[in-house]
């Protein structure tokens, strides 16, 4: 059965590669779509103003969160990589059905034609210092379902952030989650530029997108994973053990000012008890460096949020 199923691959392979299509491919039009096309239909959905110049053989971004290297893969079944200044890096894979090979347009955007069944597959990396992993469905026998499978660095996880999306977040000196990078909200749109429902979820370290498509969908459709690394401020979480340390009044962290400090009638304490008594955690706005907070803008910038299986710090 291995032997089997290796032939039918490189058959596969090699007639894609060769300008044919596998039956299993085949979508009633052309037998396969010229990177030229794959290159116009991506490009009409994000446009170019923000992608970077060719990253297959990486590119290097001075952003606000300092140095961050992108790039993206020769061929399909390679890794899109954003790395930071520090070593540590997110990588992302491809749903890719075969190695397709890439090919790269003047703009910078990279396509894999045919690289899953009525599937295009097509990378970008943002000027923001981030990638973008794109799908392209063909038509309406596609694969709604799409899963991109997350390398995060040791000690990473995700918390979801309330709007569709994700942060990534690493352990908060000693104390809380910060997160140092992000997965946007998801969006699709079809050949006539309208948004198509999608949604991420979950399962274990894969990303898993869903595209609602439906009878009046108007093909193809893009869909775009977008994921940033290597920011060094943002929000940071409590888990739900920190939270009733705050709770109690104790000190948790640092930077933070005393739990029973009170500005504008709430203290830290008052908000993490809301917190353990509806079952959430609570999470902070904190600035570059972990520089400490004041009582007033530690309050400001406080909130909860609440965890689930499998994507949140809250547990």
């Amino acid at each position: 059965m291995k032997l089997k199923n290796s032939i039918h691959a490189a058959l596969l392979t090699t007639a894609l590669i060769a300008g044919t299509a596998a039956p299993a491919f085949a979508d009633g039009g052309p037998a396969v779509s010229t990177a030229d096309q794959a290159v116009a239909t991506v490009q009409k959905a994000t446009g170019t103003t923000d992608v970077a110049p060719d990253s297959t053989t990486g590119t290097v971004m001075a952003t606000d969160r300092g140095v961050v290297t992108v790039t993206t893969p020769a061929s399909a079944e390679g890794r899109v990589t954003v790395a930071a200044s520090d070593g540590s890096a997110v990588t992302m894979t491809l749903p890719a059905a075969v190695n397709a090979a890439g090919t790269t347009s003047a703009a910078g955007t990279t396509v894999y034609p045919n690289a899953a069944a009525h599937t295009d597959l097509a990378t970008q990396a943002t000027v923001d210092g981030g990638a973008r992993a794109l799908v392209t469905l063909k038509n309406a026998d596609a694969p709604t379902t799409q899963r991109f499978d997350l390398g995060l660095p040791d000690g990473a996880t995700l918390v979801a952030d309330g709007t569709g999306g994700y942060d990534i977040v690493t352990s908060a000196n000693g104390a809380g989650a910060v997160a140092r990078g992000h997965i946007d909200a998801p969006w699709a749109k079809d050949a006539n530029g309208n948004a198509v429902p999608t949604s991420y979820s979950l399962d274990g370290n894969t990303l898993v997108q869903t595209i609602e498509t439906g009878p009046d969908t108007a093909y193809p459709v893009v869909a775009d994973p977008h994921y940033t690394w290597g920011i060094i401020s943002g929000t940071v979480y409590f888990n739900k053990e920190e939270t009733k340390v705050l709770a109690l009044g104790g000190t948790v962290v640092s930077w933070l000012p005393h739990p029973a400090a009170v500005v504008g009638g709430r203290s830290l304490a008052g908000i993490a008890g809301y917190a353990v008594a509806t079952d959430q955690c609570v999470k902070f706005k904190v600035s570059p460096g972990l520089v400490p907070l004041s009582p007033a803008a530690a309050v400001a910038g406080s909130g909860t949020y609440s965890g689930s299986a499998g994507d949140g710090y809250c547990r």
